[in-house]
């Protein structure tokens, strides 16, 4: 009985204020940015709602009313997320295609969000049925152009005819994720950036090596 009190409250303060920007306007960005954080530091255990509200700095009454679960939250965060995401444009060569995604994919690693992925991607394996959405939204969306700019490779003859899809997209997408756990492990993210476009053209060249592209 004590939430919908609070939350009853909440509803008469904003009426009173009357028109303008709500307090805590900003409430779902913040608590996004929180449920990231919080699952990179701390995995899917690390992660509840009272916790994402007390690291977000907003009312519980306010998450509660969004969202069911942490799992609901962290969906919504990823797909938040993802919709900022710009692929390659689909009209470069395919060389300049595979670069520009692999650059795009170690930056992400790289960054703030990089422990976030790399938890979402053991979280699936250990728990596939829970975390299939949010693994297809968090991963599946890039790749799913990458695969399709590689089968239009091949279908235009960018690519030799008998490439398959898989002996493009697995070692670009492994060697790339290979990479960010090597900085998790010890080795300095800076290091690791300054030598970024080197690593991804020197990559995707080596991929097309084997192809005979």
């Amino acid at each position: 009985m004590t939430q919908p009190q609070a939350v009853a409250g909440e509803a008469t303060q904003e009426t009173k204020r009357g028109p303008g920007r709500p307090r805590h306007a900003d409430t779902e960005d913040r608590a996004y940015r929180a449920v990231l954080d919080l699952f990179g530091q701390r995995g899917w255990a690390g992660v509840s709602l009272d916790a994402v509200a007390s690291h977000a700095g907003i009312g519980k009454s306010s998450i509660y009313l969004r969202w069911k679960d942490k799992h609901a939250l962290l969906l919504d965060a990823v797909r938040h997320l993802e919709a900022g995401h710009v692929n390659p444009d689909p009209g470069l060569g395919i060389r300049d295609y595979l670069v520009a995604h692999a650059r795009g994919r170690a930056e992400l690693m790289l960054g703030p969000h990089g422990p976030m992925i790399a938890n979402v991607v053991s979280a699936a394996v250990a728990n596939p049925t829970e975390f299939a959405e949010i693994r297809d939204e968090s991963i599946s969306q890039e790749v799913l152009a990458l695969v399709a700019r590689v089968e239009r490779a091949i279908a235009d003859g960018e690519l030799p005819p008998s490439t398959s899809t898989s002996q493009v997209v697995d070692p670009i997408e492994g060697t790339v994720y290979f990479h960010f756990l090597m900085a998790r492990a010890g080795a300095p993210r800076e290091e690791l950036a300054a030598g970024l476009e080197q690593y991804v053209t020197g990559l995707v060249d080596l991929v097309l090596r084997g192809l005979g592209g």
